[in-house]
């Protein structure tokens, strides 16, 4: 109840505050607000960033440029924003690579967790564990059957090491007990093709990707990893639902601004960035571009969020002894 209450209440004060103006009546901002994007432009995280501006950017009474920094494994784009001026005037799109996966496998310039401060959450990724036909398994249990009854004779593709796709996969050989070689690509494009030829077996994909082949039968659903099933595939049950209890891993993404933002600013800039997110055309463009969750964790626990999974994924790395070698 209490917590209802403080949403209730800050919902007023964000809603008085745009009543009367929004931010720019009160001097900030006075000037474009930059968005960084870790990603180049034209792909799905570009398609996010843009969906938030068009409706951030009215609220502000500002222009919202893009400042791509894509490479590194989005960590690129964290460490330009960890160094920005911490002035309110950069935003950053982050995910979960840059403050859980890859600062557990190398060293990155910027402290992945105390280096920003939260201003809204976007979402989370649904990915789906996909295989090619002539794997004899049409779900969870008959996969982790086949894989004990073989071991070592299944491959798993990713977008990389380190990518969700491969850290969901070995979490997923972690709880089930499964032998599966991982095969890194540089990304969705170039494994896919592979999937449908045999050349690999698996992969844990994002959705868009993988939903022309699943519908044309040249590739076949496993299991949704996240506990709750996909909206795009919701005759698709979740792994946790097929026998894997509690299974619930999917990739997020937040909004981010370099710590040490004033208290006038960061207010002003959340209070903008949540009702973006929940604006009903906004959420509407938002789930057709593929996220889900919209602004599901409340802004004062995304920090916690993040420290929490940072050390989930440490864990998960060392246990399967994944380098960036790997």
């Amino acid at each position: 109840m209490k917590a209802d209450r403080r949403r209730i209440l800050s919902a007023l004060g964000a809603g008085a505050w745009l009543a009367h103006g929004g931010a720019r009546a009160q001097g900030f901002p006075d000037r474009p607000v930059k968005m960084i994007v870790p990603y180049p432009p034209g792909g799905g995280a570009d398609q996010w960033a843009r969906i938030v501006a068009a409706r951030l950017e009215k609220l502000l009474g500002q222009p919202v440029v893009f400042d791509y920094r894509p490479g590194g494994t989005t960590t690129i784009g964290a460490e330009a924003t960890a160094r920005a001026p911490a002035d309110g005037y950069t935003i950053h799109l982050i995910s979960t690579s840059a403050f859980a996966y890859l600062p557990n496998l190398r060293k990155v310039g910027y402290d992945p967790v105390n280096a920003f401060v939260p201003i809204g959450y976007l979402g989370v990724l649904p990915m789906l564990l996909v295989a090619n036909p002539k794997v004899p398994a049409r779900n969870v249990p008959e996969l982790i059957a086949y894989a004990r009854a073989n071991p070592g004779r299944l491959n798993c593709a990713s977008a990389g090491v380190g990518s969700a796709h491969h850290l969901i996969a070995e979490f997923f050989k972690l709880r089930t007990g499964i032998t599966l070689n991982h095969v890194p690509y540089k990304g969705a494009v170039q494994y896919i093709p592979d999937l449908i030829g045999g050349q690999v077996d698996l992969a844990v994909s994002t959705l868009s990707p993988a939903m022309p082949h699943l519908l044309t039968g040249k590739l076949r659903a496993i299991g949704v990893t996240s506990a709750k099933r996909a909206s795009a595939l919701p005759d698709v049950p979740t792994i946790g639902e097929q026998g894997v209890a509690g299974f619930d891993e999917k990739p997020w993404n937040c909004f981010v601004g370099p710590a040490g933002i004033p208290p006038e600013p960061l207010a002003r800039l959340r209070a903008a960035m949540r009702a973006t997110l929940e604006d009903p055309d906004t959420i509407t463009a938002l789930r057709n571009a593929g996220v889900e969750e919209i602004g599901a964790l409340p802004v004062d626990r995304i920090t916690e969020q993040m420290r929490s999974d940072l050390v989930k994924w440490g864990d998960v790395i060392r246990q399967a002894r994944i380098t960036i070698d790997s």
